[in-house]
């Protein structure tokens, strides 16, 4: 109401000082004076009447904006009509000024995502000759630590690449039967480096237990939940997997680890955008907050729930998986899998 108050602040200020002229003319200024009653009665029939015409112009504007915010669509006609020509033409214009740099925008981003992609293509391969040229390092402790660096760069420069396509996964996801087991082994392979070096131990409690979806994604998540119990590990670290197929129809997969652990009170911000957790500020690794929002992101687009539960020194982080064999006429990949 305010805002239409405002719109319409000119007209209904002209109305007044027409209004204070008539009454200032005929009651004091005009040789012929009028009655004061008939005045009032003028006053009175000429408000009631602006306030009558005020009323549907509100509601007028009103259902244009209610038509406008719930986005009906509507002919090009039938928004002339209930615009008026004049202001038609202005919103149409400014409709089309909007959707040009939307699609500005929308490009600009698919432009950026490509460079990224392109760069992260060509900077592999110089990444692979420092590879080659470590190995030829006679100075043992220098080669670990150049080792050490290499595996993050590439670690990071993976995690780079699949984040640029999180934007558009529409055209990257393939949906088939995946091994949980197979899926776990390879995200252990690619933190193969750390973890034989922190002397972690591996526990696989999985079997054949399977489930749809895209497998490449799937160890896009474990790559990051891996990561952070590398980071953020304890005394004699322990990464265990498992999953749990339950009468409700879905498939709990869960990665737990023995590290730090995370607060009760932090858990329910830990996928937020950007957010840094009080054990990530101690000062021994500078977080950026983003893994963890990258795995809800894309646990999210693939349809997959995915919570964190934390005690004393204990994180398990659970993925569930639904059975949408039918819905994507796929053939079942396990009896265990119940149908919805």
């Amino acid at each position: 109401m305010k805002k239409y108050l405002a719109d319409r602040g000119h007209a209904i200020l002209l109305f007044l000082i027409s209004l204070l002229f008539v009454n200032l003319y005929f009651g004091f200024i005009c040789a012929t004076r009028v009655n004061p009653g008939d005045l009032y009665y003028l006053d009175a029939a000429t408000g009631a009447l602006a306030l009558f015409l005020l009323a549907l112009d509100y509601r007028k504007q009103s259902r244009i904006c209610r038509t406008l915010t719930e986005e009906k669509e509507i002919s090009k006609e039938e928004m002339r009509k209930l615009l008026g020509r004049r202001q038609y033409e202005i919103w149409y214009r400014e409709k089309e000024e909007d959707e040009e740099k939307i699609q500005n925008l929308y490009n600009e981003i698919l432009e950026l995502s490509d460079y990224i992609t392109l760069w992260a293509h060509e900077v592999k391969l110089p990444l692979s000759a420092l590879r080659l040229m470590n190995e030829r390092n006679k100075d043992r402790a220098l080669q670990e630590e150049l080792q050490d660096s290499l595996e993050r760069i590439q670690q990071y420069l993976n995690t780079m690449m699949m984040s640029s396509k999180l934007k558009k996964p529409e055209n990257d996801v393939k949906l088939e039967k995946v091994s949980l087991r197979e899926a776990a082994a390879e995200a252990v392979k690619n933190h193969s480096y750390f973890l034989i070096r922190d002397h972690f131990a591996i526990e696989m409690h999985l079997k054949d237990e399977a489930v749809y979806s895209d497998r490449r994604w799937l160890v896009y998540m474990l790559d990051q939940i891996i990561g952070n119990a590398v980071k953020y590990r304890g005394e004699n670290p322990t990464l265990t997997f498992g999953a749990d197929i339950s009468s409700a129809c879905g498939t709990e997969f869960w990665v737990e680890d023995n590290g730090t652990g995370i607060a009760q009170a932090e858990l329910p911000y830990i996928f937020d955008k950007g957010y840094i957790g009080s054990c990530q500020r101690n000062g021994g690794y500078r977080s950026t907050g983003m893994g963890l929002y990258f795995v809800k992101q894309t646990a999210d687009r693939l349809g997959i729930g995915v919570r964190a539960s934390s005690g004393e020194n204990n994180t398990r982080f659970t993925f569930t998986f639904q059975d949408h064999a039918d819905y994507f006429f796929l053939d079942k990949p396990h009896q265990t899998l119940q149908k919805c």
